[in-house]
Formats: structure tokens, sequence, C-alpha cells
């Protein structure tokens, strides 16, 4: 499926980042007690370049709230905004309230809204080495496009054990929408003339099941987590086109120590579309998010398929100014492909990409910033952004 929050993520290939922060913390418990109660917020503005993009100014923001007795947090909310000098304005807001109405109920909300002239697009089932000729192309991959979306989701837990390890079932419901504009025929967009080419909106629902047996949503060491679950969109809904869509991910963590406490985290995620789908609501690999060191939105088509592996450590702690410094190592592996496409033939055109990051964290522990460079057989690619990959 076509990320499009992917437009409103932390600006890639970064050269300076300009940090400045604040963090009130408001404490219910009486002094020299342990804090049960608190807010903390955390803001880190950024100034960042891009070779297609151009100088870029953004900010994150991110509000805290815990209260003794509800895990993983009272509620939380994290903002950003970017701009740039050749064309990017996007803003995402999401919102994570878990005990929704004092009940056991977690509403989950996302939005975003996003202008972009620098979107990709390589063609749907091109996996061919892209023409040394068209790499560098200044408009030819590119295209302008407006984006805007929200999506909604309760979760209501079915099961829960004394290790805090629950089983949820959940329901969504979303709206997307995105239109190329201002594009012409030396784009290969225009050439292609994808479904979705003259803009296109979707309203979906769907549902599913999670299992949630982390020991930490936002910096994991142990446990595991999967998710699997469905969206429909119909014209019945109001939806321009009908689809079905199927995905699931599977989340794995485990710790070892050598010197330092290294934790080994793995995600395999699979996605499967049938219907009429506007080319960017298609599973896609590539980018910051899915096959690093591929550029965004390389690969297109019915499915996808992809495992990522890290291996993560933090190397400097400094508890006085709640600072916290590592690194990792990843490799990711996978692809895209038709419906009716063989095992062997998947096996046989998977993807690699292989890589190495620094992560930081700042203010609270679940406050974290990431930097990736990922290769692959067509390149590199420098990715900066809030918080694990996964």
């Amino acid at each position: 499926m076509v990320n499009l929050l992917k437009e409103v993520s932390a600006p890639t290939f970064l050269l300076l980042v300009l940090f400045c922060a604040t963090l009130i913390t408001t404490n219910t418990s009486a002094q020299n007690q342990a804090v049960k109660d608190s807010t903390e917020y955390a803001f880190l503005p950024a100034i960042a370049y891009d070779s297609d993009l151009g100088l870029i100014l953004g900010g994150i923001g991110s509000r805290y709230r815990y209260q003794d007795g509800m895990k993983p947090f009272y509620s939380y909310i994290n903002t950003s905004l970017i701009v740039t000098t050749k064309g990017l304005l996007s803003f995402f807001v999401a919102y994570d309230k878990p005990y929704f109405l004092n009940t056991e109920n977690r509403l989950q909300s996302e939005t975003f809204i996003s202008r972009f002239t620098g979107n990709q697009f390589y063609g749907i089932g091109n996996y061919s080495e892209l023409p040394e000729a068209l790499v560098d192309s200044a408009e030819y991959y590119f295209f302008n496009s407006f984006s805007a979306g929200a999506k909604f989701t309760l979760r209501k837990p079915l099961f829960r054990n004394i290790n805090d390890s629950q089983l949820d079932v959940f329901g969504v419901a979303g709206f997307e929408y995105q239109t190329p504009w201002g594009n012409d025929s030396t784009q290969l967009i225009i050439a292609d003339q994808p479904d979705g080419i003259d803009g296109a909106y979707t309203t979906n629902i769907g549902g599913g099941l999670v299992w949630e047996a982390r020991n930490n949503e936002f910096n994991p060491t142990k446990g595991v987590y999967a998710k699997a679950g469905f969206q429909v969109a119909s014209t019945f809904l109001g939806s321009s086109s009908s689809y079905f869509m199927l995905e699931t991910d599977t989340r794995s963590y485990t710790s070892f120590t050598i010197l330092k406490e290294i934790t080994f985290a793995n995600r395999l995620l699979f996605r499967n579309t049938t219907g009429d789908l506007p080319f960017w609501k298609l599973p896609d690999l590539g980018g910051a998010d899915l096959l690093r060191g591929y550029p965004e939105y390389r690969f297109r088509d019915d499915n996808a398929i992809l495992l990522n592996s890290e291996l993560r450590t933090w190397l400097f702690e400094f508890p006085s100014v709640d600072v916290r410094l590592g690194g990792s190592l990843f490799t990711d592996i996978g692809r895209t492909f038709p419906n009716g496409e063989s095992i062997e033939n998947i096996y046989n055109d998977l993807k690699y990409t292989f890589g190495f990051g620094a992560t930081a964290s700042f203010f609270t522990n679940d406050f974290i910033m990431r930097g990736d460079v990922g290769f692959s057989k067509e390149g590199y690619g420098i990715y900066f952004t809030a918080g694990y990959l996964f």
C-alpha cells in the first residue's frame, strides 16, 4: 500500500540539525517520591538539504502524558511541519489515546495534507534497472501532486494476560485523496497514464486483529507484535474506486549483551490488493520506510513482501541531561509482484539493501531521532526521521 504519510516524514539527506528543545514536566506525586503522573513536551526544529527538494525547514513536536497504571501512556500527540524551497509543503498530526472515554478501547488517528512538486513515479511492475541516461533526469520520474487524508482506528482488547500482553480487535475508517497536477509529456507518469492520473479519492473501512507483546512501543528490546487486517473501498462508500486490501505485519525483538545490550529486531510485511486501485494505493517499496537504498516508490505492483532486520544498541548515555546516543546495522529484503506470480519467480527476483544508522534520544526515552544510510544496486539513500522504523 502506498504510504501517503511518507511525504510528511522528516527530510532526507540531512546536512544540519539545529537542536532546540523544551521539556516541561508536571508531577502530581509528592516531592522525593517516584513520579507517577507527568506531561512531557519535546520539540526539535531542523535545517536540512535535499538535492531534489532544496533547502528544507521543518519541525517535529511531541506531547507525552503519563498516568500511573495506564500503559503505554495516557495520551500521545505528534505533529510535524515541513517546507522546502522546491515546492514541498506538508503537515501531519497523529493522536493516540488509550482508555478512550474511560474505557479499555484505544483510539488512534492520523491526518495529513501535502503539496509536492518532487513526487516520484517509476512505473508499475518496473523491475529492470533504471537506464543511466534517465537516473539523473530532473523531471522524467518526478511529478507534481496534492494529497490529503485522514485515518481513524479503534482498538478493543479481547484478551490480556498477566505479562501485559494482549489481543485486540480493531476497526478502521479512512479517506485519502491525491491528484497529480501541472505535469507534461516529458514525465513518465503522463506517458504511462496509470489509474488515478486525473485524481482519485478513496473511502475505506476495515478491521483485523493485533497481538501486542512488546516491552515498549517506542523503544522495544524484547517481545513480539503481530497485526493482520483488511480494507475495503467501494463506490457504495463514496470512493472513486473499488478494491480489497489484505495486510500483515509481524515483528520480533530479542536482546543480548556484548559489551553493550544489543537488540536484534525483525519485521515481515505482506500486502495484497485486488480491484481498480489508483496507482498511489498500490503496494510499493523504496525509500526511508520500505527498502532503504532504493528511491521512494521505486517498485509498485499488486503485492509487496518485505523483511527488515536490524541490530540496535545505545552506545553512550547521559542521564543527567536525558540524552542517549546509539547506532544500528540493517538489511532490507523484498520485492513487489503482480497477482498470479509463481513463488519461484518471487524468490528469484528479491531486492537486497543494507546499511547503517545513528540514533539519538532526547528529553524522554520515548522520543527518538534516527538517521539511516542505505545502499542498493541503484545507489544509496540518506534518511533522517523520528522514531525507529519498527
